[in-house]
């Protein structure tokens, strides 16, 4: 009787409700459809509603599946066996049912946040393996720092030897570049620059130095103050050579590889502009000019 009242308020609250004679036809039922909560009661003919709380989580997490147990006042030890076997909550009969339907709707509320939480995670799991970017996490109160296996990777390290602090980070970074980092990961902190992004070169295990594009952002609390900051690292290595590799070929005779007229010039609009303060000391050009360069190639 009480569960063809609680069936029928349920469905007068829009649920759509499924119900299963006994244990049997509960554990069929679950293997054919999905369902967003049980309710499950202890005493069932056939199986026992503990025998089928274990099979069930056999089957799915408290998060696919969370199961209210429906048991007696006096069934402490029932109520006790169910949570170790993974219930998520229980009422009690006779069913006071206000709180019934506060505890399905707390269940409910809590199990589309995880599987809102859990999807949200892979959609960025997924598109950080397709950007092919290393991911870091650092806690700024407690200092601990996570970077993952992709992160690890680009450094040709193994996930499980790094640090979890921010050293491990930027006792990598190449002397020249480290300073900067530093600037502008504690200028974003402090609220100087809405995202913090950085192009410096990091220590490969080679021994090599590696280009990279740091970027992220922070999570502040109520004060504004940084908490927490996460973000991604690229490997930008191949694009900085080819830039570097253009900007050579700007400024260099693509024969002999030596300085050409616009390296020329721009050397000499600079020192124009050095001499015009105080204390410079003089300069002058000599200009080299070499007739039949081909031939002098070829020779």
């Amino acid at each position: 009787m009480n569960r063809e009242i609680l069936c029928r308020r349920l469905e007068r609250k829009g649920y759509d409700v499924t119900t299963a004679e006994n244990g049997v036809r509960a554990l069929e039922l679950v293997g054919e459809q999905i369902f967003d909560l049980m309710l499950l009661d202890i005493m069932m003919p056939v199986v026992s509603g503990l025998d089928v709380l274990k099979t069930v989580r056999e089957r799915f997490d408290p998060v696919e599946l969370p199961v209210i147990m429906v048991t007696a006042k006096t069934g402490t030890e029932d109520i006790v066996a169910a949570f170790e076997l993974g219930a998520s909550d229980y009422v009690t009969k006779p069913i006071d049912f206000p709180v019934a339907f506060a505890r399905v709707r707390t269940q409910l509320q809590l199990r589309f946040a995880e599987v809102a939480l859990k999807e949200s995670e892979e959609r960025y799991a997924l598109a950080a393996q397709g950007s092919n970017d290393g991911l870091w996490d650092i806690d700024l109160r407690s200092q601990v720092a996570y970077y993952s296996a992709r992160w690890a990777e680009i450094l040709g390290i193994a996930e499980g030897a790094l640090e979890p602090n921010l050293d491990a980070w930027f006792s990598r970074v190449h002397p020249e570049d480290v300073g900067r980092l530093r600037d502008d990961f504690q200028g974003h902190l402090l609220g100087h620059a809405v995202h913090f992004q950085n192009e410096h070169r990091i220590r490969h295990r080679d021994g090599d130095y590696r280009w990279v594009l740091s970027r992220g952002a922070a999570i502040r609390d109520e004060a504004g103050q940084a908490v927490r900051a996460a973000g991604s690292m690229t490997d930008i290595t191949a694009r900085r050579q080819i830039q570097e590799q253009l900007q050579q070929e700007l400024i260099s005779d693509s024969l002999t590889g030596l300085a050409n007229q616009k390296l020329l010039f721009d050397r000499i609009e600079s020192a124009i502009v050095r001499s015009q303060t105080p204390a410079t000391p003089l300069w002058m050009v000599v200009l080299l000019e070499l007739d039949d360069l081909s031939r002098t190639i070829e020779a």
